[in-house]
């Protein structure tokens, strides 16, 4: 029991750096953590990117078998200074649209948490959102 009370600290810390701190730009090409209503700066960029909302999620329960995976549509608003934001929806079904560019920026929903069970309501608060910005073809 010492042993794992003397390592929680390391362990909280591990898990925090996964998510970004707020205030910390995140880089491009690296994934990286939102949670519902959270907005991030991309560094080297005027831009900024909001993870808004899931507006439905359809995905099949792990806890069940189904035909088609099934999709979740997360919204996300990415502006860029001195000009209105985009509204983007992103999806979690592979070829499906997981992926939207805006400027010189690609942003990629590469996963959503969590994920939906048989009889287990998914509050909006409770959405993390993990993606990642690239840079667009050609820039």
């Amino acid at each position: 029991m010492r042993r794992f009370l003397a390592a929680l600290p390391a362990l909280v810390t591990l898990a925090a750096c996964a998510e970004n701190p707020a205030g910390t730009p995140v880089p491009t090409g690296r994934e990286f953590l939102l949670h519902a209503g959270e907005s991030v700066a991309v560094e080297g960029t005027d831009f900024t990117v909001r993870f808004e909302v899931v507006a439905s999620d359809s995905r099949c329960p792990a806890d069940a078998i189904c035909v088609t995976l099934g999709d979740a549509e997360a919204i996300f608003t990415v502006a860029q200074a001195g000009h209105p934001g985009v509204q983007l929806t992103l999806h979690t079904r592979p070829g499906e649209g997981q992926r939207a560019t805006v400027g010189d920026l690609t942003l990629i929903l590469t996963h959503l948490d969590p994920y939906p069970y048989s009889g287990r309501a998914v509050s909006p608060d409770e959405y993390r959102a993990w993606v990642r910005v690239d840079r667009a073809a050609g820039y």
